[in-house]
């Protein structure tokens, strides 16, 4: 998979954690996420790995290329965070006040709809339906992009001396040996991507280097100072399946979710108040019959 959820992306892992999407998502089996070994401990209470290894593999991994450790790190914060607020929350005894029962019966009914929808996405978002689903898109998801490598330094001075000894040849030895970017393990590989994945000053340099060759000059981003390698550009480029999964399987949920309920509710009985209009009925699908006059 090409590393092109790099610390140059505009959304990263990190920035998804940071956001709070996981502050209160530990919702899971409490004995499957109190497995595996302590990694630290809250008022004596132990933080075990099974609870950041649940919320780990709801981040798509596209988006932690290169970044595994330090979203786990973030995790285990926001578990920590997750773990102080339930002891609060003991210690105010809230769970015999009346809000918080109206609230509990509210959310285990969400619950309850989210687990049954799940069921069904999983059942149906099968790896042959997106490689289907790949197939019968990918000719109409092209795009220019080209195929990079950078090394990332803290100043212009170290990437001018860079950048006067590098070579198109050396390019990857000298990331990993210089580079202070995620993506120095393999040779500041960036892989495919489209100018819009990228900070606008790093993408404008890279799709005007021409292939084959070190950008003249480096680039300053809020993360430091880069040299680049533009290797290949491709005016029409089809991205990998992996690439496109998030979205593919984004839309094929929400096709599976549509017509699942739309089933529903030729199987149901719905009847509206006199007064309340109903919503525009989905393509396809029947209005709901009005209550008798």
């Amino acid at each position: 998979m090409q590393d092109t959820m790099s610390l140059l992306l505009r959304k990263s892992a990190l920035a998804f954690v940071a956001g709070g999407a996981l502050l209160l998502g530990a919702c899971g089996d409490k004995n499957n996420n109190e497995t595996g070994e302590t990694l630290a401990t809250v008022n004596g209470v132990a933080v075990k790995s099974g609870r950041v290894d649940e919320q780990m593999a709801q981040i798509p991994p596209a988006m932690m290329q290169g970044r595994e450790a330090d979203v786990r790190r973030q995790i285990l914060d926001r578990v920590i965070d997750q773990e102080l607020i339930a002891q609060e929350a003991k210690r105010l005894k809230v769970t015999g006040e009346e809000a918080y029962k109206t609230q509990l019966t509210a959310v285990e009914d969400q619950l309850k709809a989210n687990y049954v929808i799940a069921k069904k996405v999983s059942e149906t978002v099968t790896p042959e339906a997106l490689q289907q689903a790949y197939d019968a898109n990918k000719a109409n998801v092209t795009f220019p992009a080209v195929k990079a490598r950078h090394i990332l330094v803290p100043t212009e001075a170290e990437a001018n001396s860079i950048l006067a000894t590098v070579t198109p040849a050396n390019f990857a030895e000298t990331a990993k040996k210089f580079s202070k970017g995620p993506s120095a393990n393999t040779g500041g590989e960036l892989g495919w991507f489209r100018r819009e994945a990228m900070i606008p000053e790093f993408a404008s340099v890279a799709f005007n280097t021409t292939p084959g060759t070190v950008a003249r000059t480096p680039v300053k981003t809020q993360f430091g100072w880069h040299v680049i390698l533009v290797e290949e550009r491709n005016d029409r480029y089809t991205p990998p399946l992996e690439m496109m999964e998030p979205q593919l399987r984004q839309e094929l949920a929400q096709t599976v979710v549509q017509g699942y309920l739309g089933d529903l509710r030729k199987n149901a009985t719905i009847t509206y108040s006199e007064g309340v209009a109903p919503a525009a009925p989905v393509a396809g699908e029947a209005p709901a019959p009005a209550a008798a006059q």
